[in-house]
């Protein structure tokens, strides 16, 4: 037996054992703590390989939702657009001048909902079959990332398992087909009805044109230099209007009483011969006549009324008749004494007094008082008796504008055209407000059309939950028998395994509040782009729309009616257009009635979360059941990659696969292939 000497000298120092065995001890008690604070940092090393398992597997889901994401919202901004350039083509059937180009534009709208229609049905078949893989991605991404951690001896094997296991999907909204037919043939009607506006507005333009150069141009004159050279008239009594769109039926009509009025104040007679005395006394009839009865035109033009109505001035001794000239009491008459062979004997004659009409009181045959004034009508009734010295009669009244009116160099030739036109103008104005008002009609069947059409479009949208939409939980083992290193026991202790150990865990997808919602569609619209011709005609404005409508749906989204407008606008104006502007304005209401349910673009990244939240969504109530879910899988991270790797290779073969190749509306040919790599999606495994 070793006594106290051993350790002790006779000094009370240690001797050279106990040195060693103290020496001995710590060493071994500090490679012992080592050795347990590394098995105690392995044991714990599982949970975090759970927990990355259960990232990867999440982060397929990510992957995954991200493509139905840019599909919806590719579909859903399709269809927007297909309705809003047939919305524009509607208004622009509603534009005179324009409703030629109204067939093209629908036909442009058309063809993007056609796209729309094939696109989706491509994207449907492609995002179920790679749904119908995801279980299998996410296992293999999963497993994948469990590989990854084996290292340093030790060995884990399991995988993420999705909740739901299935996808529960419903991808019908997708399907839904958008109909125009409606709505087309409503543009057609309205172009129909627009054009026949159109001719109407250039037949009114046309009479303008004429009645204006009738008052103002010279060719080879006209009413406002007859008036400067018959009536010495200047200035604000004879204003000239250069311009065709200044001027106005009731600038005729004033220059015309302007020019009336001073006739009959300076008219006199040239001599006293008396047929001059009967013309110029005619001249006065005339002239007070034509000024009274211009006084009573009616020239209303506003854009809610055209009422014209412009008198006639008589010409000839059958219009005098059909004018107060015939039948006013203005001619004095005097009685004159002529003889009779009616005496009472043989031979004997008698004076009779008879009642004679004469043109002025000035006639030489007008002696004696006057005793009554008569009127045309009364003198060729036989009433009055025509004198035979002035011969004052219809005819002379007639025959005072029958030259001025017949040659042109007559004020009353270039009034009579004004005349003309103002009854032309008045016709086509009236039948450009019948079909304008047919053209309302035809815009209230339209929008109602459109609405059913967008109606459609507001109604759903794809409700995404493929597997994994809950969550994935992953569920790590590590393998017993994993041994301490053995630089850490063989020279002071022995060796030891580190014991067998599991970790649950749990991710689901959240929204990742640090991007904005429009980072899903960034690469997608820099392939737009690229494509995009220069927006001078209606396919680059559609390309643009088109672009405007898929990076604002979902975040800030801007107000359809809005993009609308500016698509007409780009087209061309609506100024005083009544139905089309009444038509854009309604079908703005439309889409900001229908509340569009909008795409959700926002980033998803994958969280941990407590597993049992996961569970508990899934009906899985106790740990239990997912162990059981797990003790199911192959004993290697290996074999379950394997499995995995052969279920996709079955369903979507290896490499990159495209879902579908998305149409840019406004560019024929090509499209951007909305592209998977599996590889990387499955960890390059």
């Amino acid at each position: 037996m070793l006594s106290v000497a051993t350790f002790r000298d006779d000094d009370g120092g240690y001797t050279t054992v106990a040195v060693a065995v103290a020496l001995l001890v710590t060493l071994a008690l500090v490679f012992s703590a080592a050795a347990g604070e590394w098995a105690l940092a392995r044991s714990a090393d599982v949970q975090e390989v759970a927990d990355a398992t259960a990232l990867a597997g999440e982060n397929c889901v990510a992957a995954f939702s991200t493509v139905v994401q840019v599909v919806d919202a590719c579909v859903l901004s399709m269809g927007l657009t297909g309705l809003v350039v047939s919305a524009a083509g509607l208004v622009v059937s509603a534009v005179p001048g324009l409703q030629a180009h109204a067939p093209g534009i629908l036909d442009v709208g058309k063809s993007i909902l056609n796209a729309r229609r094939d696109f989706s049905t491509t994207a449907l078949q492609g995002l179920q079959h790679l749904e119908r893989a995801l279980p299998a991605l996410i296992m293999a991404n999963s497993a994948s990332c469990v590989s990854a951690n084996c290292t340093g001896g030790i060995e884990y094997f399991g995988c993420a398992v999705p909740f739901p296991e299935e996808s529960q999907s419903d991808y019908s909204a997708l399907t839904d087909t958008l109909e125009v037919n409606e709505v087309e043939d409503s543009a057609k009607r309205l172009a129909e009805a627009t054009a026949q506006k159109e001719r109407a507005l250039e037949r009114a333009n046309e009479a303008k044109q004429r009645a204006w150069r009738a008052d103002c141009v010279d060719d080879p004159m006209c009413m406002r230099s007859r008036a400067e050279t018959l009536a010495g008239l200047y200035g604000t009594s004879n204003p000239n209007y250069p311009l065709a769109g200044e001027w106005r039926f009731s600038f005729a009509c004033q220059r015309a009483r302007n020019y009336y009025l001073t006739r009959a104040s300076n008219e006199a007679p040239w001599s006293s011969d008396p047929e001059e005395l009967s013309r110029s006394a005619a001249r006065q009839a005339f002239y007070e006549y034509a000024y009274d009865a211009i006084c009573n035109a009616t020239c209303i033009e506003t854009d809610e009324q055209t009422s014209l109505w412009l008198p006639e001035l008589p010409h000839t001794s059958a219009t005098v008749r059909d004018t107060s000239l015939y039948t006013d009491l203005r001619w004095p008459c005097t009685e004159i004494v002529v003889e009779t062979g009616e005496g009472g004997g043989e031979g004997a004659v008698e004076d009779v007094g008879v009642v004679t009409l004469h043109s002025t009181l000035a006639c030489p045959a007008a002696e004696g008082p006057c005793v009554c004034y008569a009127s045309l009508a009364q003198l060729e009734e036989g009433g009055v008796e025509r004198c035979d010295v002035c011969g004052m009669d219809v005819s002379v009244m007639g025959s005072v504008a029958d030259a001025s009116t017949n040659i042109d160099n007559g004020f009353e030739h270039y009034w009579r055209i004004v005349v003309q036109a103002s009854r032309d103008y008045q016709e086509a104005r009236d039948d450009a407000r019948d079909a304008e008002a047919r053209m309302q009609e035809l815009a209230e069947d339209g929008a109602s059309a459109f609405d059913q059409a967008i109606e459609a479009l507001s109604l759903k949208r794809p409700s995404i939950c493929p597997a994994g939409a809950w969550g994935c939980v992953s569920m790590v083992v590590r393998k017993q028998g994993s041994m301490v290193p053995a630089e850490l026991t063989s020279s002071f202790i022995s060796g030891s395994e580190l014991p067998p150990g599991a970790a649950l865990s749990a991710a689901t997808l959240a929204p990742d509040s640090t991007g904005d919602g429009n980072t899903v569609l960034a690469h997608l619209l820099d392939g737009v782009r690229s494509r995009v011709p220069s927006p001078l005609d209606v396919l680059g404005r559609v390309t643009e729309l088109w672009g405007t409508l898929l990076m604002g749906y979902g975040s800030s989204y801007e107000n359809v009616s809005s993009a609308t407008d500016r698509m007409v606008d780009g087209i061309g104006s609506l100024l005083g257009e009544k139905a089309a502007s009444w038509l854009r304005g309604k079908l703005g209401q439309i889409v900001d009635s229908i509340g569009l349910e909008p795409c959700d673009l926002s980033v998803r990244k994958p969280v941990l979360v407590f597993s049992q939240q996961v569970l508990d969504k899934a009906g899985l109530t106790t740990l239990g059941q997912a162990r059981r879910i797990v003790s199911q899988l192959p004993q290697s991270a290996q074999e379950i990659n394997a499995q995995a790797i052969v279920r996709i290779l079955d369903e979507l073969g290896y490499g990159t696969i495209t879902i579908a190749t998305l149409p840019i509306p406004g560019v024929e040919g090509g499209g951007i292939p909305l592209t998977i790599d599996l590889d990387t999606l499955v960890g390059a495994s």
